[in-house]
């Protein structure tokens, strides 16, 4: 987590970077980790290439990344003296780090094999991490926007208003300039979503419209002369993964759109199935099967641009209208009782309605009060992975507990452990995650730095005889990989359910 004081040191440290290279804006672009789209390198290919351009053994590799859980502290320790040799740019960096190692060249590879070798350790170390997209370094979207907010004098809200249009990098180019960045959407350029809030009834807005609550995956999808990219919630493009969707959305009869919605798990028949086949279809590496094992539908509740036309500042009814003429709208409240309506979505199998303020604009990035989610009651909190332990029996090779907490102003609040309501293959994916961020070890516990988002419900909050928070009961309903810790729940949040 990033200090205020932090913030102000790393704004102050910007005015030593040449503004005629846009060296402040690449050099923000590269620390905002949530904008680094994957580049397909796993650990696996990671610790090859790098044995290949250090010409080791597999198992000095091996060695030392179990020695540090880390392959960037691993090369360092492998190499610790080395020092640069030649100055690289953080341009040539930016583009390194771009590269899609799914489809490397010889030739991008020997770019990347000179520039490491060109490298101090220290610099090699937070390449890699960069390259894995794990550098632990505390930075999120919000932060950036802070320490861009502090440097360029501007206010938090409008830079965040900025980045919701535009790439850190364009913003700052702006700023530069003393301008301001365009307010125009462009295909291919994400914008972070809109989320509701649970709201009491009495709040709801008078002006409203009601849509099912859908137990899927959050999707933005762009679609631009047949081109269609699909994002998920964090912004990383997941376009392979939905193929029957692509080409349901490269027929709609508009010349360009940015549509919000929800991608969900049904059965033969259409109905919405559990939400845990969600996980098998986007982490399946054969998506061919994946698809004919899991099919799925998309649900359009919101449209961000049309025909060459930003919308965002329209009413939810004028954006409704702009798109009336779409396939796959979301289920939406006609007329009649909002309570009915609920009811309804409940048997039809779907997770509750939203209440939306039919008068308000998209507001991207933010949790806002103009959308309310209603669900049946219960206690679901989103929480971050703080501990765990290896399991027994036929658990013994994979961490079987996990210590979960909630944030505080000063970190994070455990909220006991969880053990329940993991498939095999869920407890295999953590373990595999979680042996990533290990920061210590300490009488069979693992302490990790905070990175893993589990959704999980309990029949109460209660407080043991010393006053601390615990949950009843708790069990995970789903690992959220489509959420950021900044996203989970607080302290307060609990507080509120005692």
């Amino acid at each position: 987590m990033i200090t205020t004081q932090q913030v102000t040191r790393i704004s102050k440290d910007l005015e030593n970077f040449s503004s005629a290279t846009n060296s402040r804006a690449t050099l923000l672009s590269i620390i905002d980790k949530d904008n680094l789209e994957a580049n397909s390198l796993g650990l696996v290919k990671a610790k090859k290439w790098m044995a290949k351009i250090f010409d080791v053994f597999d198992e000095e590799i091996e060695g030392q990344y179990n020695a540090h859980n880390d392959l960037g502290e691993a090369i360092y320790y492998l190499d610790s003296s080395a020092e640069t040799q030649n100055n690289i740019s953080l341009n040539h960096v930016k583009t390194l780090l771009e590269i899609n190692c799914g489809k490397i060249e010889s030739n991008q590879f020997s770019l990347i094999e000179e520039a490491i070798l060109n490298m101090s350790s220290n610099e090699r170390k937070w390449f890699i991490r960069y390259w894995l997209r794990t550098p632990r370094n505390g930075m999120n979207r919000g932060t950036v926007a802070k320490i861009i907010a502090k440097y360029y004098d501007k206010k938090q809200a409008v830079v965040k208003k900025h980045l919701n249009y535009n790439s850190v990098e364009i913003v700052c180019q702006f700023y530069e300039m003393n301008e301001l960045p365009p307010t125009n959407l462009s295909h291919g350029s994400f914008v972070s979503p809109m989320l509701a809030k649970e709201i009491p009834m009495n709040k709801w807005p008078t002006n409203k419209i009601v849509d099912y609550k859908y137990d899927g995956n959050r999707y933005q999808i762009h679609l631009d002369n047949k081109n269609v990219i699909i994002f998920n919630r964090k912004g990383k493009i997941v376009t392979y993964q939905f193929p029957e969707i692509v080409e349901l959305v490269s027929n709609y009869e508009v010349k360009n759109g940015i549509f919000d919605g929800e991608i969900y798990p049904i059965t033969e028949n259409g109905a919405p199935a559990p939400y845990k086949l969600m996980g098998t279809r986007v982490h399946s590496k054969n998506i061919e099967e994946a698809v004919s094992k899991v099919p799925v539908k998309w649900a359009i509740f919101d449209c961000l641009k049309l025909n060459n036309e930003t919308i965002m500042d329209f009413s939810f009814t004028e954006r409704l209208e702009k798109i009336k003429n779409l396939p796959n709208q979301a289920h939406r409240m006609e007329e009649g009782d909002v309570l009915a309506f609920y009811h309804r979505a409940i048997n039809d199998g779907f997770e509750g309605i939203i209440v939306k303020d039919a008068d308000a604009g998209y507001e991207a990035g933010k949790r806002s009060v103009f959308w309310a989610k209603y669900k049946p009651p219960r206690i679901e909190l989103d929480v971050v992975i703080l501990t765990a332990k290896y399991g027994i029996g036929k658990r013994s090779n994979v961490f079987g507990t996990y210590e979960v907490g909630v944030k505080t102003n000063g970190g994070y609040q455990s909220l006991g452990s969880v053990g329940t309501g993991f498939s095999d293959s869920d407890l295999i994916s953590l373990t595999n995650t979680l042996r990533r961020n290990v920061e210590k070890y300490d009488k069979g516990t693992y302490f990790f730095s905070p990175a893993v988002v589990l959704e999980i419900t309990a029949d109460l909050v209660s407080r043991d005889d010393k006053g601390n928070l615990g949950l009843r009961f708790p069990r995970c309903v789903r690992i959220r990989d489509d959420k950021f810790v900044s996203d989970i729940n607080t302290l307060e949040d609990v507080e509120r359910l005692e």
